[in-house]
């Protein structure tokens, strides 16, 4: 018997001279889109259970130079720091230049240069028994690159002696496959093979025959039985699309579809029986509503320069452990605490009771009736002697909220502030919770009074101090900063984030009924960081950059004014669906 680890590490650097030739294929680029293509959703099996693809690279390109960050690409103001870039790394640019052009014979303008149209990558089901990884890609007028990048990888393979090489014609189009033959093959039959073709300008890559097969089965698009018409892929991508095929990039994945996949077709191996054992319980703990999450993005547009929606497909009413995560109408404006100078702020409302009660039930389904609330009773006459249900549970109101701000640059931590404010229905019931968990020997944090609340605050050591209370029917936590005292006084010497121009352009924009919303203003995000890297200050916060930041003078780069320009306000909610929850994340076009 052949040795598996000597296979093994010899097919790997096979493999990896191959994988370069075949990526170099898919890297960045720009090339031209052929409107009469039958796009890979109109291919794939309908039991496709990942999908990733950028419909046009064309599109994306000239997409991308339209937007801001194109915009700000092209500035002049960026050309002198981006010839010290160039300058600094043109010794080991060079070298790797040379070193792919050496290896592939191609420049890396010729190698990006390839890519046209369609980029896609997907996991598909062939047959009952067989699934797969495939990858599509047109490269239009570039057929003699790839034949050629194509003709090394073979050469390469091709002296593998576990390899086994085959010519096979469907269809009328001729396929390269190759079968694995050492004893790894039988671990998985993901394993077992691979190959690809070529046709009407697009490369086609597998590690299943079958799939391969299939594809050219169905190259015409007018199957009934394909992607595009699998009904929930079809309804995520109609919620996430503003019109049919706008999605500069579309992701789809139906998570629990691929692992009962996985297990069904054997491509588990050995751990298949203990994963076919777990899928029977997919049903009572809730776990195959969950259908699919898809998403779409796009740039341009009449109303945002960018936008993203997500969409998750989940049965409805939930059931047991789906019933963790129900969320209620927030209110999408901020309280008055909430000041203009937060570059991001957060809310949603969390259905605590409804959670609490989906854990209890699924507990007692596996312990027996009343183990839960047994188990709780007994964790209460213990410790600091807290009932979790009585006095922490049933005290939350659901209300949850997130703001950040800028750091101070002279703290030793290099990120932002950050304040938690959790709503509590008894602030005197929880401040004695408090109390009694931080009378506990050993705690180490000291107290202090601000505005007629008890603050509790801890120093970790890293340069962000813990502070923490109850006020205003809240149970505040700040890491960093002064937000939690600035809550609680609640001074109008700094007005409040609602009353502020940048939110109420972004809040016009969330719906009625948003299970939850959000607000941030990227360049208040970046600025310090930005700030830090041009003054020379910034080595210290990224350990192991050191010879990065020796060779490159960051103090080239324009003020911040050049490019906050660029960094419009974003804003985003979550909104409930008959089919499950739709999330959009937006940005604001530039005044």
């Amino acid at each position: 018997m052949k040795d598996d680890s000597m296979f093994l590490a010899r097919f790997k650097k096979v493999l990896l001279t191959s994988a370069v030739m075949l990526g170099g294929l898919c890297g960045v680029a720009a090339a031209q889109t052929a409107d009469t293509k039958v796009l890979s959703n109109q291919i794939l099996p309908k039991d496709t259970y990942f999908y990733m693809s950028m419909p046009s690279v064309e599109g994306f390109k000239e997409s991308f130079e339209k937007s801001s960050g194109g915009r700000l690409f092209a500035d002049p103001a960026l050309e002198e720091f981006k010839a010290e870039v160039t300058n600094a790394m043109s010794s080991e640019m060079q070298d790797s230049l040379s070193k792919v052009h050496d290896a592939l014979g191609l420049t890396v303008e010729e190698l990006m240069a390839i890519p046209t149209g369609e980029v896609t990558i997907a996991v598909s089901k062939a047959s009952s028994n067989k699934m797969g990884l495939i990858l599509f890609m047109d490269y239009g007028s570039h057929e003699s690159e790839v034949k050629g990048l194509l003709e090394k990888a073979s050469a390469a393979l091709n002296s593998v002696d576990e390899l086994e090489a085959a010519n096979v014609e469907h269809d009328g189009t001729e396929l390269t496959m190759y079968t694995v033959t050492s004893d790894v093959a039988k671990q998985t039959p993901l394993a077992k093979e691979f190959g690809w073709f070529l046709k009407d300008e697009r490369l086609v890559v597998s590690n299943s025959g079958a799939l391969l097969k299939l594809t050219l089965d169905n190259w015409a698009g007018g199957s009934e039985k394909t992607l595009k018409n699998n009904s929930v892929y079809a309804y995520i991508m109609e919620k996430c699309e503003s019109t049919p095929g706008a999605g500069l990039m579309t992701t789809y994945v139906d998570p629990v579809g691929m692992f009962t996949a996985l297990v069904q077709t054997g491509s588990l191996g050995p751990n298949g029986a203990p994963a076919g054992m777990a899928i029977g319980f997919f049903p009572t703990l809730g776990i195959n509503q969950l259908k699919g999450i898809g998403s779409s993005g796009e740039m341009g547009g009449d109303e945002f320069e960018g936008v993203s929606r997500s969409f998750l497909y989940c049965e409805q009413p939930p059931q047991a452990a789906m019933q963790i995560f129900q969320f209620d109408t927030v209110d999408a404006v901020p309280p008055s605490w909430v000041k203009e100078d937060a570059s991001v702020w957060m809310a949603t409302k969390w259905k605590a009771g409804e959670a609490y009660a989906a854990v209890e039930t699924l507990f007692d389904m596996f312990q027996g009736a009343g183990a839960f609330e047994s188990q709780i009773e007994n964790l209460s006459t213990q410790g600091p002697q807290v009932h979790i249900k009585n006095d922490v549970i049933d005290q939350l109101d659901g209300r949850m909220q997130i703001v950040m701000s800028p750091g101070d640059r002279t703290s030793k931590a290099a990120s932002d502030d950050m304040l938690f404010a959790i709503g509590v229905k008894d602030d005197q019931a929880f401040g004695d919770l408090l109390n009694k968990l931080t009378s506990q020997p050993g705690f180490p944090g000291e107290t202090r009074e601000v505005n007629g609340a008890t603050v509790y605050e801890i120093e970790p050591g890293n340069g962000q101090k813990i502070a923490f209370t109850v006020a205003n029917s809240q149970l505040l936590i700040a890491v960093g900063g002064n937000q939690l005292e600035q809550a609680l006084r609640n001074d109008n010497d700094v007005r409040p984030l609602a009353d502020s121009d940048d939110f109420k352009a972004v809040s016009e924009h969330f719906p009625e009924g948003a299970l939850a919303v959000t607000f941030s203003r990227p360049a208040e995000q970046y600025r310090r960081l930005y700030d830090m890297l041009r003054d020379g200050e910034a080595a210290e916060n990224f350990p192991g950059m050191e010879d990065l930041f020796s060779k490159i003078d960051f103090s080239k780069l324009p003020s911040f004014e050049v490019i906050e320009k660029y960094m419009t306000p974003t804003g985003g909610y979550w909104v409930g669906d008959e089919n499950g929850v739709l999330m959009e994340q937006f940005s604001l076009k530039p005044r």
